[in-house]
Formats: structure tokens, C-alpha cells, sequence
């Protein structure tokens, strides 16, 4: 448990705000004892449109989430109004109940239980069955609401006659009653007292369309708890319409439910209550044991993620690629200086390490000089005012030069560039011209690049190529294109052996290959192929040759214009540090 003591303060953990444990804001709270989660994630992986997930997929997401901590897990096979349940539902339930994962697998079947009104698909006898051979030994029958009273008293009674085979075939009976935001308030207890009367040992409620706020849940829960009696527990499952899946689910929890989560937000429409949050705010925030091994949250989420195809969004609280990612320029200095170790932790209330995340830094579009001093401290360099300044422009150069998401420079980049920035600042006598002419550009260009590179500092030269090359016209930019040799052409003596030394992962056989297709690709477009070939494969350079023959030649043109510009800019500091070498 991360909080026992119930502290806002707790070194190398977490640091938040007193009023959290004020007893003012305590005494209100109401939560289940023990809380026990109960999860989600497979089913609404299983639901969410689009996911790519196997049945040993599943079977790895249910072995991470067994040693997670998770007890409870929910499964759905639905019948649907057809003789068979739905096979893909059912292979899911047998993938999961083939090995013993460490949790209980709760099974909602909608052929357990009618409306009262219509006829089932099967027989209730049937439906035990054959979810029973699937592995099935907890069974939750959904109450719905009836369509009338009369409906409602056929279907208690049928409710009966399945608490009498659930005592035949020995399984376990917890209750779904689903859209409780909805129902009638009345008639949903006396279901629910019902059930519990027959034999229940949880009523799992489903705000289904997330119809409650969050204090409008709390109050639902309490209520419920009140008439249907506290004895039996209750859990509640609420997506996230309004945003507020993570809130109402806490909403609950301090009411007396216990949260139906799913990591990563899991579900269709906008997701589903987080695990990670839901967790992670009630042990840090509420001092409450969920039960969950927090330091594998971070694996799980990637294993969920893997597993799914669906990835994780950046923004995506505590499990997001931005969660420890620091770029304001005062955290990033913070972070180059302490990385894993800041106490309290670096614009953020839990420490990463927690949840097995974990801090990073890039060099982003805000800089500073403190930043390349942390940096310079780091890499244990003194820098003179002067050479601080040139640095941190040719960083900044190298940011500006990149034109799509992310602009930055992560924490590797930006220690190389740092260390060529310096490299070529401290170097006497480089100019512009010297590196323009071993650039191998038409006069145009070498025009171009001549004004962009005055008055720059030498260690921004790579950049300012890069951007100024990527920002051309499209009639410059032919101009420029139409300097690159066709590939596997003697180099131009400008260039030397530039492009054959870029092209030297790629084998001979291959090389024949992509130069017959790149006099196909010149005689459509007009212009030679041209491609940052540097460290790729042939079969690689031929996949990317074969799909841009099927562009349109204005989308042809910035794409090659970008591929230049990446030429260009690399060539640029290979000349500068042949320079450096001399």
C-alpha cells in the first residue's frame, strides 16, 4: 500500500495538498472494507472497435493483470437472441479460463436471465451449461428493467428457477444490473433485495451511459446501500462520457462501491474508468489499499497496449508518454540535474518510480541557458557565457528545423548535438562557403544557403540547411532535386563519395533493383529519386521506393524536398566534424 499512515507527505513517494486528510473532508467517506476492484480490461479490450488482440494475446493480458494484483475479472458471452452464444465471446472466456490466472472469472451471460416479457434464445439450463463447459464458475445473470410489473414478477420468478440451478451445478451468482442511473430507483431494490434474498454475493451496478455526476453518485450509493442493505457488496462501472469515469468511480468508492476499472481506460465509445487512475489516486490522495502492485502498472499498461494495437494516448495521465516528460525549461534543467531521484517530485504529485515510470527530458521550442548549463554540468563541461549562448542557438536551430510532430530533441539527440555544438563553437576558421561547396548544390541553392547561413553560429549550420532546404518553393525545390545524381550514378565531384557512403548498408543486388526503379520513378515525376538512404536497408530503400511511386507528384515533391533537406543536414555535420578531425 502506498499511504497507510494517510500522510500528504511521504518522502520519495508523493507530495500532495493537507486538505486531502483534512477530517472536515475524511469523515464523509464511507469506502467498502476491504475495497476489492474488479476488472474489466479484457472484456472492453474485447469491445473496443478495431483492437487486434489473440486469444494468447488475452492470455497475456490476464497473466499481467494476475500479478497486478487483480482477483475479480469480468467476461461477457451473449447469446444475442441466436441458439449459440456468440463464438468469438465464447473463445475469449475459454482462452482466459484455460489457466489459472490467480483471479476469479465473473461471467455476464444475457441468456441467463430474460426481461420477463420476450423468450429467451435458450433454456436457462442450456445457457449454465454451456458456459460451465467453457470454464465458467462464477455466472452473472443481468437484471434488466421490466417492461411492466407483471414482466417483472415472471422474471423474479425466473430469476428463482436459476438460483436453483446455480445450487445444481454449484457455481457462483453475482448480480449485473445495468443503466442504474436510469431505473427506477424503487423497483431497482426490490430487485436487487431479491437477488441478494436468493442467494447473490455481489451486486455489480453499471452506470452505463455515465448518467450521474460524481455527486449524484455518491448519493445514488449511499441510498442504495441504505435500503438494499450494507452486508452484501456492491460494485460500480461507469465510462466516460463527461470525463468524468475516473471521478464518479472515486464518487462510489467513497459511498461504499468498489470500482470496475479496466487498465488504460479500455471500452468503446470513450472509454472506461482507468485502472491506473482510479488506483492511483485512491492510494495516493484517500490512503486506501486497492490491493494493486503499483510499481507494474507501467509494464501492464504496455503489455494492454501492445496486445491491443491501440496505443496509449501521449496526454494520457500517469501511463501517457507525457505523464514524467519534461520540456518547461525549469523542469527540464530539474530533470538533467536530479533525473530519477527529485524530491518532491518534478511538477507532478508521485514520484514515477511508484508506478514503474519513469522521468525523461527533451530539448523542445522552450530553451534556456540553465538548461545547457545543467547539461554541460552533466557531462562534466565548463562552458564560458559566450559558448552558452552559441549552444543553446544551435540546439534551438536543430528544434526549428524539424517540421512534424514531435519537434524536439530527446534526451540522446540532444547530448550528441550538445557535444558537436560545442565541438564546432570551440573550433576557429569554419565558414560557410567551405561546407556549401561539400555540400554538392546547385548554384541556386548554394546561393540560398549562403544568405541563410550569415551571421549564424558555425555549430547551427546543420539545422539552418535542413530548414531552409525543407521550406523551398516547389520550383526551387525541383531546382535543388535536379542536383541529386540518380541513384547509382558516379557522384558528382562536388560531393566526392557523399552519396556511396550514405547508400552503404545497401547490397549490390538490391542496389541494381532500385536503380532501375528509380529511372521509372524519374521518368514519371521528373525529377531524381532521393532519399536519406544513410544506415537503411536495400529491401527498405526499395518498400519506400515502391510506395512513392504512387504519390501524386505535388505530395512527390515535398516529400523528396524533406528527404533532401535530411541529406543535407546530415552531410552538413559529417563536414564539420571531418573538419574538426583535420
Amino acid at each position: 500500500m502506498l499511504n497507510p499512515q494517510r500522510l500528504n507527505r511521504v518522502e520519495g513517494s508523493h507530495l500532495v495538498s493537507e486538505m486531502d486528510y483534512d477530517p472536515e473532508v475524511q469523515n464523509g467517506f464511507d469506502f467498502p472494507t476491504p475495497l476489492e476492484l474488479i476488472d474489466s480490461t479484457i472484456r472492453k479490450s474485447f469491445f473496443t472497435a478495431g483492437a487486434v488482440t489473440s486469444g494468447a494475446g488475452y492470455q497475456r493480458i490476464a497473466e499481467a493483470l494476475g500479478g497486478l494484483g487483480i482477483r475479480v475479472e469480468c467476461i461477457n458471452v451473449n447469446w444475442s437472441g441466436s441458439p449459440q452464444p456468440a463464438p468469438q465471446d465464447l473463445a475469449v472466456l475459454q482462452a482466459v479460463t484455460a489457466h489459472d490466472f490467480g483471479f476469479a472469472v465473473n461471467v455476464y451471460a444475457d441468456a441467463l436471465l430474460g426481461n420477463g416479457q420476450d423468450p429467451q434464445p435458450v433454456s436457462t439450463r442450456q445457457a449454465i451449461e454451456t458456459l460451465i463447459e467453457a470454464g465458467a464458475r462464477v455466472l452473472a445473470p443481468g437484471i434488466v428493467q421490466a417492461p411492466s410489473l407483471d414482466a417483472e414478477k415472471r422474471q423474479l420468478d425466473q430469476l428463482d428457477d436459476y438460483f436453483e440451478l446455480a445450487a445444481e451445478f454449484e457455481v457462483t451468482t453475482t448480480i449485473t444490473l445495468a443503466q442504474v442511473g436510469l431505473r427506477d430507483f424503487d423497483r431497482l431494490v426490490g430487485v436487487a433485495r431479491h437477488a441478494v434474498s436468493r442467494g447473490a454475493t455481489r451486486l455489480d451496478l453499471m452506470d452505463s451511459t455515465s448518467s450521474m455526476s460524481p455527486e449524484a453518485m455518491r448519493v445514488f450509493v449511499r441510498r442504495f446501500r441504505e435500503q438494499v442493505g450494507s452486508d452484501v457488496a456492491i460494485t460500480m462501472h461507469m465510462h466516460d462520457e463527461f470525463g468524468l469515469a475516473t471521478a464518479g468511480a472515486i464518487a462510489a468508492a467513497t459511498a461504499g462501491a468498489s470500482p470496475d476499472v479496466a487498465v488504460n481506460g479500455m471500452s468503446y465509445r470513450c472509454g472506461f474508468a482507468p485502472l491506473e487512475e482510479v488506483v492511483l489516486a485512491l492510494e495516493t490522495l484517500y490512503g486506501v489499499d486497492t490491493g494493486i502492485e503499483l510499481a507494474k502498472i507501467m509494464d501492464v499498461s504496455r503489455v494492454v497496449e501492445r496486445e491491443t494495437g491501440i496505443s496509449v494516448p501521449a496526454l494520457k495521465p500517469l501511463v501517457g508518454g507525457y505523464a514524467y516528460l519534461k520540456h518547461m525549461p525549469g523542469d527540464a534543467a530539474a530533470a538533467i540535474r536530479t533525473g530519477q531521484s527529485a524530491f518532491p517530485p518534478i511538477s507532478h504529485g508521485l514520484t514515477p518510480s511508484a508506478m514503474g515510470q519513469r522521468v525523461s527530458w527533451v530539448w523542445g521550442g522552450l530553451s534556456s541557458d540553465s538548461m545547457v548549463e545543467a547539461l554541460a554540468d552533466q557531462l562534466g563541461e565548463r562552458l564560458t557565457e559566450a559558448e552558452i549562448a552559441t549552444v543553446r542557438r544551435a540546439l534551438d536551430a536543430e528544434v526549428a528545423a524539424v517540421s512534424v510532430y514531435p519537434r524536439w530533441l530527446d534526451e540522446d539527440e540532444a547530448v550528441l548535438r550538445f557535444r558537436q555544438a560545442l565541438s564546432i563553437t570551440r573550433e576557429v576558421g569554419t565558414d560557410p562557403e567551405t561546407i556549401i561547396a561539400g555540400l554538392g548544390v546547385g548554384p541556386a541553392l548554394a546561393d540560398r544557403l549562403g544568405i541563410a547561413l550569415k551571421d549564424v553560429d558555425v555549430a547551427a549550420f546543420p539545422a539552418v540547411i535542413g530548414r531552409t532546404v525543407s521550406e523551398l518553393d516547389p520550383d526551387a525545390a525541383l531546382e535543388a532535386l535536379d542536383a541529386f545524381r540518380p541513384f547509382d550514378q558516379p557522384d558528382a565531384p562536388a560531393t566526392g563519395t557523399a552519396s556511396a557512403t550514405e547508400e552503404g548498408g545497401i547490397e549490390p543486388a538490391d542496389r541494381l533493383l532500385i536503380a532501375q526503379l528509380a529511372r521509372r520513378y524519374q521518368d514519371r515525376f521528373g525529377f531524381p529519386f532521393v532519399v536519406a538512404a544513410e544506415g537503411r536497408s536495400g529491401l527498405d530503400v526499395l518498400s519506400t521506393l515502391a510506395h512513392r511511386m504512387g504519390q501524386d507528384r505535388s505530395t512527390e515533391i515535398d516529400i523528396a524536398t524533406a528527404e533532401a533537406a535530411a541529406i543535407l543536414q546530415q552531410r552538413a555535420r559529417a563536414l564539420l566534424c571531418a573538419r574538426l578531425g583535420s
